[in-house]
Parts: structure tokens; sequence; C-alpha cells
């Protein structure tokens, strides 16, 4: 059973293993992870600022796309006036402080430094986020006259000599705000913290060890192969450990105590979880996160020999991949069923999860159909759409397009596919990748005057419509497998933002909403626009490897402009 204090009691255990040992003065140990005790259980920070072009291009599209923000947020704070008007006037009084800043020096004028280093982490398990300031007292004013334009108080109280803004959030838990050593600090504490508890999360009171003391960030980053501006990780056992503790030393129940250990041991198949970039620069800004597993689990995921149809098309409008390996998935799912069967969750809390592995063992009895078992995976390929200034139930006579789907035997399918349809009875397909027209009658008015072809490979069956997409068919199914291991795939070019803002301004969508909300609608066609001269190419990857699974995310950059044109 969860206890009262749950959160205060972890903050108390963070507070014994942090005991204070009162300010240091030297000008390396008022970053931001020096504030970070060395066993928090979650921690993202840069180490580093960020590069100065990387910074200097934000700016700039900051400085592009806060006219149409303002907008949006104007549309807002408009709609939150029935509902909250408290809340409203208080986000209007935001935007009144904010809208015309889009420079750097404007920015500082309020105490905001653009190219700042933070830290969002743990204190026990409480969050707390750490952020430089260009100017404490300039931050202060700004914060001020927010709230006397709003007409809301917001609280008061002091910490030794430390002013500190509260807003309580009911009764469960406070919200603390306050500027300290020219950081900003934002933490949520219990509604009964004390004063200790307070000191730790604002950093009144240091760590006896700081993760800036241990390195453990740059040794983290490097052993990753992550930069240093912007990493970390959250350890789930760590995590789920601080908030089972008993507050104050109270004994814990046999209830509590089985509870513990099973969480515990849910928490031990998903230790950790870590992330960070790894390039950044005028051309490219890539992550890479890792969800960590049990190896035993890690290990029977890779063994699904997941696998995509087909390669990626980096020419593509978007194309998306995803492997479904049915039969071993099936297998891989009925072996965790099993074990929860045998070995059934005995807390009260987790009661559902045994309802939920009964339910799905009952899903996984009976033999597959053939199509389904032997699935292995499908492609969808866009490579050009125009939307026409009128939109109709036809394709533009520019589409083209694929889908590619994986299978153990394709012959099946296309044997399937004529049974249902009379069309395609007398067409021949062989499993040697020679294109074959489809009859016009299959793509109906929808298609009407578009190339269509089908085409099979020993592993893959492949529908293409359009000039483009036909070219590419035979080698298409053909092909080997992308990597195996990667689950989905996916890359769009930054012309897909164009499309959708064509899509949204186009006369058939605007009629289709009230008058209140075309404008709105205006204002994100525009913001598509900004967003296709932003990013050239969007690609991703989710990846079983032997550690756990991966995601990775490659946004390939458009060229700087400095402004950017925008539709009217």
């Amino acid at each position: 059973m969860m206890r009262k204090g749950l959160l205060l009691g972890a903050a108390l255990a963070g507070a014994l293993s942090i005991a204070a040992c009162g300010n240091k003065n030297t000008a390396d140990n008022n970053a931001p992870l020096a504030f970070v005790p060395e066993d928090t259980p979650y921690v993202f920070a840069n180490v580093e600022p960020y590069p100065e072009s990387s910074v200097q291009r934000w700016r700039e599209q900051m400085q592009q796309v806060w006219p149409l923000l303002n907008e949006l947020f104007a549309d807002s704070a408009g709609k939150l006036e029935a509902d909250a008007p408290q809340l409203s006037r208080l986000f209007k009084a935001v935007l009144a402080e904010v809208h015309d800043r889009t420079t750097e020096a404007q920015w500082r004028e309020i105490g905001i430094k653009t190219n700042a280093r933070g830290a969002l982490y743990g204190v026990g398990a409480l969050p707390v986020l750490r952020l430089e300031l260009s100017d404490g007292e300039a931050f202060k004013a700004a914060f001020e006259r927010v709230e006397k334009a709003a007409g809301v108080t917001i609280g008061t109280t002091q910490l030794s000599q430390q002013q500190v803004r509260t807003i309580e959030l009911g009764e469960d838990a406070i919200v603390l705000i306050a500027i300290v050593q020219q950081q900003l600090v934002v933490a949520v504490v219990p509604g009964d913290a004390n004063d200790l508890v307070k000191h730790l999360v604002l950093g009144l009171d240091r760590p006896t060890r700081s993760l800036a003391d241990a390195g453990a960030l740059e040794s983290f980053n490097k052993a990753r192969g992550y930069l240093p501006y912007g990493s970390g990780w959250l350890d789930t056992r760590r995590l789920l450990a601080l908030i089972d503790m008993p507050k104050g030393g109270a004994t814990v129940s046999p209830e509590d105590a089985q509870c513990n250990a099973e969480r515990e041991a849910i928490a031990a198949k998903l230790p950790k979880f870590t992330m960070g970039y790894t390039r950044l620069d005028d051309n490219h800004m890539a992550t890479h996160a890792r969800i960590e597993l049990a190896p035993a689990l890690a290990k029977a995921l890779v063994e699904l020999g997941a696998t995509i149809p087909g390669s990626a098309n980096p020419d593509a409008l978007v194309d998306f991949g995803f492997a479904i390996p049915v039969l071993k998935a099936r297998d891989f799912l009925a072996t965790q069923v099993d074990a929860v069967a045998k070995a059934p969750f005995k807390c009260e809390d987790l009661h559902e999860l045994n309802t939920a592995f009964t339910k799905l063992k009952g899903s996984l009895t009976g033999t597959l159909p053939p199509p389904l078992a032997d699935l292995t995976g499908v492609r969808l390929v866009l490579n050009q759409l125009t939307v026409p200034a009128e939109l109709k139930a036809q394709l533009p006579s520019d589409f083209s397009g694929s889908l590619l789907v994986g299978s153990n035997n394709p012959a099946f399918l296309v044997g399937l596919a004529q049974m249902s349809a009379p069309p395609l009875q007398s067409l021949r397909i062989n499993p040697d990748g020679k294109p074959v027209a489809l009859p016009a009658e299959m793509l109906g008015a929808a298609g009407a005057g578009l190339d269509a072809q089908v085409a099979m490979g020993k592993h893959a069956l492949g529908v293409a419509v359009g000039k483009d997409a036909t070219a590419g068919l035979s080698a298409a199914v053909l092909q080997a497998p992308a990597q195996a291991g990667t689950v989905v795939e996916m890359n769009a070019s930054g012309r897909l933002y164009s499309l959708m803002g064509d899509l949204f301004g186009s006369p058939a969508m605007m009629a289709l909403l009230p008058a209140e909300e075309q404008a709105t609608l205006q204002t994100q066609r525009k913001l598509y626009a900004l967003y296709a001269q932003w990013f050239k190419r969007i690609h991703m990857h989710i990846t079983f490897v032997p550690e756990g699974i991966d995601i990775s995310q490659d946004v390939e950059l458009g060229p700087r402009t400095g402004t950017a044109s925008i539709a009217p």
C-alpha cells in the first residue's frame, strides 16, 4: 500500500545521504551540476553551453516564429477567460512581458540567458529544475511585473536569508521558486515538507558530493558517445527504492514489503533510461536514447530477428517501415505470460497486471492463419503528392507511392488477393521481381490515369502507384531486408510540412471550420511553412540491441536564412 508522506520520506532519505556541508565558494562550484547529488535517481543537464552556431540558429528561428506563437497564445488566453479567468490573466501578463523579445539583448533585460547551463534532477525523489540567469534581479523584477499585471499574488516565505515564492498544489504538494546565486530554481516538495528538505532542494545546503565533484556526467557522456550539450539518465531502481522507503524509520508491513519486492523486480527488468546528443552543429541535430533492459529480456528481443522489408528511400516525401515478426513475437509474449501465470503478483496494487496477462494469454492461444503468421514487416513510401487547389476524391496526377509487405510466403498473399478480387485472377505474378501492371479497375476512379504495378520477390510483395514508384518496384521486392533488429524506421522530408500547410490552407479544409477557428488554422499553416525551411530531413530508428532498445533520431537541418519568408 502507498503510504502517506511517501515523497517526504524519500526526501528525508536523500537528506541523510547528502548531508549538508555548507556553501562552497569556488567559481567552478556554482555550475548547476554542483547542486546535483551524486546519487540522484535522475538527471538531464548540459555540462557545457550549447555551441554558438546552434544558439544563433535558434535565435533566428525564435525571431521568425515568435509573432506566430503570439497569435496562438493570445487565442488560447482568450479561450481560458471563461473557464479560468485568473489563469487567463496570468497567461496574458506573461505574453505581454515577453512577446516583443526576439534578440539576446532583449531577453537579458528580463534576466534570461539564452545560452544557459541547466539541470533537471532529483533530490531524493523530488524534482528540481535549476537554470542559469543573466541577471537575477532583472528576472525578479519581471516576475513581479507579471504578478501585478495579472492581479495575482504568489506566496512568499523566507528560508534563512533566502526569499522563496510558493505555489500550493492542493494539500499534497508545494512548488518552490527561488533565485539562488544567479540561478532560477524550481522544485516540488510535499505539503508537509520541513525546512531541511526545502534547503536541500533549493541548494541552500549543498550535497556532500555532487555530480560535478564526481565528474559522473562527463564520464557517462564519454562512455555513451554523448556530447556535453544535453544528456542524462533515469535510474528506475534507485527512484523506486526512494519512493518505497518508509517515512521516518517506520516499520514496513508484510504487505508493503511484498509490494516493494514485486515493484523492484519489475524495475529490474527496465533498470535505466538514458539519452543524449550525439551530434549538434550547423547541419545536424542528432540524439540517441536507450531503454536498458535486463540481459535475458534484451536477448529475447534481439532473437526475434525483426526485419523491415526493403530499404529506406532517402528522397521520399515520407518512408515508414516497421517489423512484424508475428510468430516469434507471439512466442515471446507467451513466455512472459507463462512466467506471470506461474508466479502471479501478490501485491494488491499489481493484481490488474495478473488480469491483463490472463487476458493476453487467451488471445495468444490457437493457430494463426497463414497470411498473418507469415508476416515479417511493412514499408509504406510516399514519394510525391501535391495538394490541389480543389480537393477531390481522386489522387493528384503526380501521386507516387508504394506499399511493401514482408512475408515468409508472399505467394500465399498473391493467391489470397486473387481469390478476393476477380480482376487480379488473370495476372501471373512470379517471385522474380518482374513488375506486372494492375488492371485499371483496381484503382477505381480515385486512381484514374495513374500507373500501378505489383511485383513479388522471395520475401516481399509490393504494390506501386505512380511513375516514380513503379520505376523502383522490382529492386524494392528483391532487395535484402533492412538491418536485423530494427523494428521501426522512418525518414521524412521537410517538404512534408509544406504539404500539411497546403492541406490546412485549402478552401475545402477551411470550409469545415467555424470562422473563429479559421484564423488559428492559418497561423498553423504559417508555422508549417517555417518548419519546412528549418528541417531538410528527419530520420528515426528503433532497434533491439543486446543492452535493450535504442531510439536514434537525426534531424538534417535546412540552410540558415536569418529570416524566413512566410506565405500570406
